[in-house]
């Protein structure tokens, strides 16, 4: 037969890679038949100008996959008992078509929840590429101590402990849970013993344990109104039923909550997004809602490292009396998003089932980065580096709330200042929020709408969520110069 095989012109692959990947995409695009006879290795080496052996070595890899087959004195052969399926061109891209069949039976509920969901929409999340790029939760990753955190992973890999050989224990490393259940003693007031701290991957992964092991499929759960997506996303993929509640400067209106409610999601250090922090009466009297409704209540303590006006507040957790409060956090804010760690504190009677679902899922967090994390606590480098960011992080504040004053004078009013990495800015006299941050873009400044953290209609203007941490002094102040242009 005349076969016509172009090998792709990728010199960093072996010839014989090449050369087995245009038969096999001949094969599955039906350019060659079940059972046709392929050319002999020499004539094939000839008319390409390789090696015989690079033929041999693209054939022989060929029939260990079940392509080809070898009949003694006739040659080889295209397989002939491939499944007629194999041999239908595959979609542009490799890509599966978006109407395709599932194989394999229909998704379950769950699966189902997830897809007509938010889940979607937060993976496609834009990662951002302005020029003066204000999204939220980003550290300043140039301020992150990347000679302490190279050292200490040196010394455990040249004595690395023989738990970080093996599989390790679900809750985390012992060491890194009695580093931790130290620091929020001390700084965050959290009530709690080592034998509760379980480590997780983030504080996404710490909410679904948390809905997983709370929910049935219709529960009601509480949340703010405005509310953390990612939360509201994992609330409902678990089957709860969302009650949003609304949010005043004082935090969660317990007035407003349900009679009837499984759980509650509050972030009272901080309220995401609009920075509100819940007063201690609020507190005490959403703990008493809990203690009536017999509900859970989640608490996400976010940021809370970075306060800027007034004393530090204690955790909601530290309050609780009853054990009604699973109390989450993350590192991600203050190193690094890339490392994925986060915490959970539990009251002991819902630890063992929390632990099970973090065992069904991933059987534990990454070895290495628990044992360099509880080294970098345990030697003082971690509150150091909390010590600096919180003094950049307060000059950038500074400077992003003198530029709207600057820029913008009374067009702009800008909450949640008073701690975070983050504020929520109200432009009265924006009437198109989206047109606004399309015209921002083009001026290379990147700005983000409130309205997804909204359940239901979100006030009247245009609100943005503003994170200043990973924004330079000059960044901040340029970019916002840009913003108060548009429409000028």
């Amino acid at each position: 037969m005349d076969v016509v095989i172009e090998l792709a012109d990728d010199p960093g692959r072996p010839a014989y890679q090449r050369l087995a990947e245009a038969i096999r995409e001949g094969i599955l695009s039906g350019r060659f038949h079940p059972g046709e006879r392929l050319p002999p290795t020499r004539t094939l080496a000839t008319d390409l100008s390789l090696a015989r052996n690079t033929v041999l070595e693209a054939y022989e890899q060929l029939m260990a996959e079940g392509y080809l087959a070898a009949r003694h004195g006739s040659g080889t052969f295209v397989a002939p008992d491939l499944p007629d399926q194999a041999f239908r061109a595959p979609p542009p891209n490799g890509q599966i078509p978006a109407n395709a069949q599932v194989d394999g039976g229909a998704l379950s509920r769950f699966g189902e929840r997830v897809v007509a969901g938010e889940a979607g929409a937060q993976m496609q999340r834009d990662e951002g590429s302005s020029t003066y790029d204000f999204r939220y939760g980003t550290p300043s990753l140039e301020e992150f101590p990347i000679d302490a955190w190279r050292t200490l992973t040196k010394r455990v890999l040249d004595y690395p402990p023989k738990e970080l050989l093996g599989y390790g224990p679900t809750e985390g490393l012992p060491r890194l849970r009695e580093a931790l259940a130290r620091y929020l003693q001390r700084s965050r007031g959290v009530r709690c013993t080592p034998d509760q701290v379980l480590i997780v991957n983030g504080s996404q992964q710490a909410l679904d344990l948390a809905a997983r092991v709370l929910l049935d499929p219709g529960d009601r759960v509480a949340i703010e109104e405005p509310c953390y997506p990612g939360a509201r996303a994992v609330f409902a993929a678990n089957g709860g039923s969302l009650v949003p509640v609304p949010v005043d400067q004082e935090g969660i209106v317990v007035e407003a909550m349900p009679g009837e409610a499984k759980a509650a999601y509050v972030t009272p250090s901080h309220q995401f997004p609009s920075g509100a922090v819940m007063s201690a009466t609020r507190r005490l009297e959403l703990l008493d809602w809990a203690r009536k409704a017999d509900a859970t209540v989640i608490e996400d303590d976010y940021d809370s490292e970075f306060r800027y006006e007034g004393r530090p507040l204690a955790a909601l957790q530290g309050l609780d009396q009853a054990g009604r409060v699973i109390y989450t956090g993350t590192l991600s804010k203050v190193l690094l998003p890339a490392l994925r760690l986060g915490y959970l504190v539990a009251p002991p009677g819902l630890q063992p089932a929390i632990t099970g679902a973090k065992w069904l899922t991933d059987r534990h967090v990454a070895l290495l980065y628990q044992a360099v994390l509880a080294l970098f606590i345990d030697e003082g480098h971690f509150e150091r580096h909390l010590r600096r960011m919180r003094k950049v992080y307060e000059r950038r504040r500074a400077v992003l709330l003198e530029s709207f004053d600057t820029f913008f004078a009374d067009r702009a009013r800008v909450t949640g200042t008073e701690s975070g990495m983050h504020v929520l800015v109200h432009l009265e006299h924006v009437r198109d929020a989206e047109a606004f941050i399309e015209e921002a873009g083009r001026r290379g400044v990147g700005i983000y709408s409130a309205r997804p953290y909204y359940t239901l209609e979100p006030p009247q203007g245009a609100s943005f969520l503003m994170g200043y941490s990973s924004v330079s002094e000059e960044g901040i102040r340029e970019g916002i110069r840009l913003l108060a242009q548009i429409g000028a």
